[in-house]
């Protein structure tokens, strides 16, 4: 029988559902009007990136630049904080969904680029719980999570459930695991990492988060018998969410949560 990991965190127990940058589909991505979006399709977890400022403030993107969501040139780290926190990220949504979609999104408060500090504060009364993703640019791994985390840990109630902290960057979720020791951990990646048992135990991590199309049912039953969570993104179909939760998956991150829990029945 395979032992349980090593460490004193309980066991992480992830919806079966959760929204992805908030809802992506329904609101632009990484908004305060995404959280909304994702709470009414009733998700009660969602996942989002938080990166820095030029002058170390944690908002909530996902690109190294600036262009795909707002349409202004630069860089998010060369961009001080007072310039991001005015600009609006519903440009991408409204060029990728048209007029009849996306435009209504254009100009309101709450599509404009997140703080961590106002994003906190809607998902506290929204009564969503928060998968923060570390999306550094590069170099920045460490700092990144270091700031954002000290942040989170002044903001989030003890009496809340904990965030889970996630991360592509191992450096990150090194960070994570001396900063915040007790919120869990999960580690990103693409494809089914050969070393995932030494970087899990290393890091402490509690859930493990694969691409979906990348998934294998003996991956996921692996995962499990070691005592872990399995994740996966970015699933937008109802179908092959059912596949997934037939491999063993115990999550399934999406940009449509109205889709898959009204076709997973919740």
């Amino acid at each position: 029988m395979t032992s349980p990991p090593a460490f004193s965190l309980p066991p992480l127990r992830l919806p079966r559902i959760m929204g992805h940058r908030g809802a992506k589909a329904l609101a632009p991505e990484n908004t305060l009007s995404s959280m909304k979006a994702a709470a009414a399709a009733g998700a009660r977890w969602v996942e989002f990136d938080v990166m820095l400022t030029a002058d170390g403030e944690p908002v909530l993107f996902h690109d190294d630049t600036l262009q795909r969501t707002t349409g202004v040139k630069g860089a998010m780290a060369k961009t001080p904080f007072a310039k991001v926190r005015g600009l609006d990220a519903s440009l991408g949504f409204a060029r990728r969904y048209g007029l009849r979609d996306g435009r209504r999104f254009v100009g309101r408060a709450d599509c404009r680029v997140p703080s961590l500090e106002d994003t906190v504060a809607c998902l506290l009364e929204l009564g969503l719980t928060p998968n923060v993703e570390i999306k550094p640019t590069a170099g920045l791994a460490a700092e990144t999570a270091e700031l954002a985390l000290t942040r989170m840990l002044a903001l989030w109630p003890q009496d809340r459930l904990p965030p889970l902290i996630s991360s592509f960057e191992r450096a990150s979720l090194a960070v994570a695991q001396r900063v915040a020791p007790h919120w869990p951990r999960g580690l990103l990646a693409g494809g089914f990492p050969r070393d995932w048992r030494q970087a899990m135990a290393a890091l402490e991590c509690a859930s493990l988060h694969l691409d979906w199309q990348r998934t294998r049912r003996a991956d996921v039953a692996a995962v499990k018998a070691a005592g872990y969570a399995f994740a996966v993104y970015t699933v937008n179909g109802v179908r092959a969410g059912r596949r997934l939760l037939d491999k063993g998956v115990d999550c399934l991150i999406t940009d449509r949560p109205d889709l898959l829990l009204a076709g997973l029945d919740g």
